[in-house]
């Protein structure tokens, strides 16, 4: 809601700055997201008026004779299709400054010698959406009852030197969507009452309520009112109204509309104007639509109304939807002479969703589905109809039709005021308190220690004790609550060791180059137990949304696999991606929750480089990261075991079991192909990854990590190379080379394998290299050659070895 301060300055006697109202406002739970002054950084803009204007041959441009105040008047060029003589302009004279901080300096168009710009609200600063209609595409004239003259600064006319409140407020502060509701909050924060003025209304016509038969339905409309007006000519409204709608965001459209949107800025109600001839059946009835009805809005757009809209008909056919926007076929338009104005309540939940429905959110539909006034809805038609005898020469028939008049009764709460004391945690006095709620014109009163407040209706924000100790909060000044200490322990932050060592985990694999993936907890029931080698009970959803979110998840790996399918879809092929979180199952009747870290890779593990180094993602690549993994987190390789394994949705012959000290703590391996295949997007990919459940590796983890100085002694490697059957393991052979490598080995690594036609067809040649290492001492050749010759000798006696 934008609020004008020259207009609160009609209630209130306001005389401080703009902007630091704007920051007690937000203080007090109102935020004032930004005040904004029209004028600011404009500069030399007056009125002129257009003597002499003629046409400049062979373009489309004028040459005018402006009178700008002066001895003389002076010539300005200009293009605008709407220029003439007798017209009362903006002027930007030389040097002046206008929107976007640009210039206006003398100069020749065309030849012709301009003195300065006749300008367009928009070149000043104006937003298209309230420059109306007829000045969008030309400069703006001023109205015949502007009291303007030459020469003097156009600012005040067209309301730029006004300051623009933006109530930036939370759907239960509805009650600020309107002049009146601002000027009862600022003027409890100011500590004065608004001068809200009471309409009196004198009819002057005949009796018109037998002319129009109102059917209304009381659950859609528990209010609806109707007056009509005859004798209206349709014109300009006078500026200073113009003035209002511009600043709080409307655009003014002719003087009927705008009085509509007036009072609905004024008072909080949505109103509607109909053109009477839309009833010349003599027929109303507030219904909702029937299936295939359709209506052309004032926006020119044709909806497809739904059953469950609230449209106002002429008995047939539709002329409105109900509190969103009206139809095109009651609109106002210049012949109209004849109107009736509607002031209602509509249910709010039904136009909000007409209106998100739609696609069509108004200034009225924002306010009905937020909350409006009851109170408001009889003086709102009765202001109206006051407004368009004075600006539109409109007589008022005699009788207001009030098809539904249900009351709202002001909501009266009990409280005390220790309880209020005691939730603030202050030691506010009676006398204060209902100071208080006087400053908010709430009828309050002490009697026998109890706190009786009357809630205005104005106010239907307010209906229970709480809500009366966030009122006096507010207003008493939440700077002014005093600092305690809580009473209650504190909670002390940080995470536990179990998310400490979670999150460290999450940090390798990252540092690896692997990217976090979040994927849904529910899935389908076959995709649910799909890489899970001991699959439990599922957990099932009792009403899904779909098939296909019907279970919740045993594994993590088949979200990866559903974002691998996406990114392939969209020529994504290079992925390295990880998800760290829960999986579910009903084992033993109970719902379980276990922590699981998954990761997934595809294409190649070098990204495209100018040297063309590439290399497929296999088994033992992704076998690679995990064992670095199991290193960082303090695992000895020793302890870790890969077994052959048929899991569900793997590869039968490239996947295994991990067991850490013989117990299961997760898979690895190639997703099968006939999973692949199965989408377009992942066909004729190799996708590999690997499963953990940290549940169980966590508590095998150690605490802290030691860290130690860089040896400075040198290491010895030597090298090694061994002809052995094929049906010896790799495994097999390192465990001889450790075993009998001595104290002083530190590592070893395969650098060569060979089976081929060189040697025998049984047989097949491994090299390795062993590095040693005396950290307290200069390591001697004699010390490496022993171990070697032990390693040799074991070799040969263990597993046949022959030494090349």
């Amino acid at each position: 809601m934008l609020v004008s301060y020259n207009w609160l300055q009609d209630f209130l006697d306001l005389n401080e700055d703009p902007k630091d109202l704007a920051e007690k406002i937000t203080r007090t739970g109102v935020e004032i997201a930004d005040v904004i002054h029209p004028s600011e950084g404009l500069k030399k803009l007056v009125v002129g008026h257009v003597e002499e204007c003629e046409a400049v041959e062979g373009t489309h441009l004028h040459r005018c004779m402006v009178d700008i105040g002066e001895e003389e008047p002076i010539q300005i060029v200009c293009g605008a299709p709407n220029v003439a003589a007798g017209e009362n302009v903006i002027v930007a004279l030389h040097g002046a400054r206008i929107a976007g901080n640009e210039k206006i300096k003398r100069g020749k168009i065309r030849g012709i010698k301009s003195n300065g710009m006749i300008c367009g609200l928009q070149e000043i600063g104006f937003s298209d959406s309230v420059v109306p209609e007829k000045y969008a595409d030309g400069i703006f004239v001023f109205p015949e009852d502007a009291d303007v003259k030459p020469g003097e600064e156009v600012y005040d006319a067209l309301g730029m030197n006004d300051y623009i409140l933006d109530f930036d407020i939370t759907p239960n502060r509805a009650d600020t969507l309107s002049m009146e509701g601002a000027a009862y909050e600022v003027g409890a924060i100011v500590e004065q009452k608004p001068k809200i003025e009471e309409v009196v209304l004198k009819e002057d016509g005949t009796p018109w309520s037998n002319q129009l038969a109102a059917t209304v339905d009381e659950k859609l409309a528990p209010k609806f009112y109707l007056r009509k007006l005859t004798g209206v000519k349709v014109a300009e409204s006078p500026l200073w109204m113009q003035r209002r709608l511009w600043n709080a965001g409307i655009r003014p459209i002719n003087n009927v509309v705008d009085v509509t949107n007036y009072v609905m800025l004024l008072t909080g109600q949505p109103m509607h104007a109909y053109d009477a001839r839309a009833f010349e059946n003599g027929k109303l009835e507030v219904r909702k639509a029937n299936k295939g009805e359709k209506l052309t809005l004032l926006n020119d757009k044709e909806v497809d109304l739904d059953e469950r809209d609230i449209v106002i008909t002429d008995g047939e056919k539709p002329v409105m939807m109900a509190g969103v926007m009206g139809g095109l076929n009651s609109e106002i338009t210049d012949d109209t002479t004849d109107v009736i104005l509607e002031s209602a309540i509509f249910d709010p939940t039904l136009v909000r969703k007409s209106a998100l429905r739609h696609a069509n959110r108004t200034e009225a539909s924002s306010r009905y589905e937020k909350g409006v006034n009851w109170d408001n809805t009889e003086k709102a038609i009765n202001m109206a109809a006051l407004l368009l005898r004075n600006d539109a020469e409109a007589t008022i028939e005699e009788g207001i039709i009030k098809a539904s008049d249900q009351k709202r009764e002001p909501v009266v709460i009990t409280t005390t005021p220790d309880y209020i004391n005691k939730v603030l945690g202050t030691k506010i006095s009676n006398d204060e308190m209902l100071e208080i709620f006087n400053r908010l014109n709430f009828e309050a009163k002490i009697d026998n220690g109890k706190l009786i407040v009357n809630v205005p209706n104005r106010r239907w924000d307010i209906s229970i004790p709480a809500d009366l100790v966030e009122e006096v909060g507010r207003i008493y000044g939440y700077d002014n609550l005093e600092s305690t200490q809580p009473l209650l322990a504190e909670t002390h932050g940080g995470y536990s060791e179990t998310e400490e060592m979670m999150r460290r985990m999450k940090q390798i694999v990252e540092g690896q180059g692997l990217m976090e993936a979040i994927s849904y907890s529910l899935t389908s029931p076959e995709k649910a137990l799909r890489y899970t080698k001991d699959q439990k009970p599922l957990v099932e959803v009792e009403m899904p949304l779909n098939s296909s979110r019907s279970a919740m998840r045993e594994n993590l790996m088949t979200g990866l696999m559903d974002a691998a399918s996406y990114n392939m879809a969209r020529k994504q092929k290079e992925l390295a991606l990880y998800e760290q979180g829960r999986v579910y199952d009903f084992e033993n009747g109970t719902f379980n929750e276990h922590e699981h870290l998954a990761a997934l890779y595809s294409g190649n593990t070098f990204t495209d480089n100018w040297q063309h180094v590439n290399q497929k993602v296999d088994f033992y690549f992704v076998k690679g990261q995990l064992t670095n993994l199991f290193t960082a987190i303090g695992i000895d390789e020793n302890r870790i075991e890969y077994q052959a394994a048929q899991i569900p949705g793997m590869h039968p012959t490239r996947t295994a079991a991990i067991y850490i000290d013989k117990q299961y703590v997760g898979m690895i391996g190639m997703i099968a192909h006939r999973i692949t295949m199965f989408e377009k997007a992942t066909r004729g990919s190799e996708i590999y990854g690997y499963e953990l459940d940290l549940d169980t590796i966590i508590p095998m983890l150690t605490k802290g990590m030691t860290a130690k100085a860089a040896p400075k002694f040198p290491a010895i490697e030597r090298d090694l190379s061994i002809l052995v059957n094929k049906d010896v393991t790799n495994q097999d052979i390192e465990n001889v080379i450790k075993s009998n490598g001595g104290k002083y080995l530190v590592s070893l690594k395969v650098i060569d394998v060979y089976a081929g036609n060189h040697i025998e067809a049984h047989k097949k040649s491994l090299a390795y290299n062993l590095t040693f290492l005396n950290e307290k001492d200069t390591l001697t050749d004699e010390v490496v050659n022993k171990a070697m010759d032990d390693i040799m000798v074991a070799l040969k006696n263990d597993l046949e070895a022959k030494i090349r």
